[in-house]
């Protein structure tokens, strides 16, 4: 894609942040995400590039599990899936009832009996589906929720002012909306991220973590290799010392979007055990990250990422994908 290409990109999702989105999110739910479908299919179409990088992800990790044919038509649910989740910021609007109403939560009891035990309870996830969204929406629904996560325009080298704002307003402003506090934001070298959470568990209220986050530079030395994917990836176990240090018990959670795009299942886990050493216990949150990523392969995040990919350690070369849309 050209200069003049990026640029028209770019335009276009501003608009649809800023103008498509929250009109649409006002129509009917089958209507809005009819037209979120659509608008997903017109950019698989008509970006070639992002569109060489997700099939090109695809085949390399999951490999033989997937066809060309089959890696095409999971490429065009990410951009739908990606599509999507916008509109689901957009319906966050007052209590968040418009979401809501399409969100079914199962699992409700653990998280209560979680809470019950008067320790907090830390909700492991990962970056699939609108995963920020449903966060908010446990908050709206009675559950005091924080985040432990970075917003990404902070951290990537060369984000301007202007398109940090443009993100603060019309993505996180929302979802801070139906949150107990900002997120923790972990930082490489900042100690007190530990004591915030704790803190935050202290007064019996829920803490996020997406344990599947790609490290930073500055964190690879703090990885561990945990088998992930159908290879090796490296992953932070904080979640693993954060419950050993407060004893919060710690609830697998991940949301998907069921066949016709509007409705969506959030589903919370019973407590997963954390004795054993660190690798063991974080083996089992991975090894449930493993099985929802594969569950729904399309709504996870990464494969619109190849540099995540490969700081995980599941993809050998991210530049390959460039010279895959050559072919294409």
């Amino acid at each position: 894609m050209g200069e003049a290409g990026q640029l028209l990109r770019r335009a276009e999702i501003v608009a649809y942040w800023l103008a498509v989105a929250p009109l649409t999110a006002r129509l009917p739910a089958s209507l809005a995400y009819g037209v979120a479908c659509w608008r997903g299919d017109q950019c698989f179409r008509y970006w070639p590039q992002k569109r060489a990088e997700v099939v090109h992800g695809l085949r390399e990790v999951l490999g033989e599990e997937l066809t060309e044919e089959a890696a095409q038509r999971v490429a065009r649910d990410v951009f739908r899936s990606v599509s999507c989740q916008v509109i689901d910021v957009m319906r966050l609007r007052g209590r968040a009832e418009p979401l809501e109403r399409l969100v079914e939560i199962r699992g409700r009891e653990h998280l209560d009996a979680a809470l019950a035990g008067g320790k907090g309870a830390i909700l492991c996830s990962a970056h699939i589906g609108s995963y920020v969204s449903a966060f908010s929406l446990l908050h709206a629904s009675g559950f005091p929720l924080t985040s432990i996560g970075r917003w990404w325009w902070n951290y990537r080298p060369g984000v301007s002012l202007a398109v940090r704002r443009f993100w603060d307003i019309v993505y996180a402003r929302r979802m801070l909306r139906h949150r107990q506090r900002p997120n923790i934001e972990p930082w490489p070298g900042r100690v007190q991220v530990a004591a915030q959470a704790a803190a935050v568990l202290r007064e019996n209220e829920v803490v996020t973590i997406c344990c599947d986050a790609a490290p930073l530079d500055a964190d690879l030395t703090r990885t561990i290799d945990v088998p992930f994917l159908g290879g090796q990836a490296r992953l932070l176990p904080g979640v693993v010392t954060l419950a050993q240090l407060t004893g919060a018990p710690v609830l697998m959670t991940f949301v998907h979007r069921l066949p016709d795009y509007r409705h969506q299942v959030l589903e919370i886990s019973p407590p997963v055990p954390m004795d054993g050493d660190t690798a063991t216990a974080f083996g089992r949150c991975a090894t449930a990250m493993d099985g929802a990523i594969r569950a729904n392969p399309a709504e996870w995040d990464f494969w619109f990422e190849p540099d995540d990919l490969a700081s995980l350690g599941l993809l050998q070369d991210p530049c390959l994908a460039a010279a895959a849309t050559q072919r294409r």
